[in-house]
């Protein structure tokens, strides 16, 4: 199941993807996308099983941080990394969040199979 919070920005959005290196794991994996919104509201499109530890972690910590090195919580470490350059990339900045979580899920399903709900559901 997904999980979304809040209500999606109708101006102009900052998106990231949501690294986590669970404990006693070697690699970052991504397990969700973070929307930042007007008045730096955040929506996370993750599974439920890791929604509430995702968002948790992303409003304990500064988005600097969260960019840089990442950041240990709950023994997991959380990195954020921006999508500002694969926007431009593939002609994506003035697109709608709905738009943008279609086209990486159909850029690549197995990546972001963490969106499919909420594109079923209409984001």
């Amino acid at each position: 199941m997904q999980k979304k919070r809040g209500s999606k920005p109708s101006g102009p959005y900052e998106a990231y993807i949501i690294h986590v290196e669970h404990e006693d794991d070697f690699y970052f994996i991504p397990e969700g996308i973070c929307i930042v919104g007007e008045e730096y509201r955040y929506l996370v499109y993750s599974l439920d099983s890791l929604h509430n530890f995702l968002r948790a972690g992303l409003l304990k910590f500064p988005l600097s941080e969260l960019l840089s090195d990442g950041v240990t919580f709950r023994n997991a470490q959380i990195k954020l990394e921006d999508l500002q350059s694969y926007r431009i990339t593939h002609g994506l900045e003035d697109v709608s969040v709905e738009e943008l979580l279609s086209f990486l899920y159909v850029a690549e399903p197995t990546k972001y199979h963490f969106l499919e709900r909420s594109l079923h559901n209409n984001v």
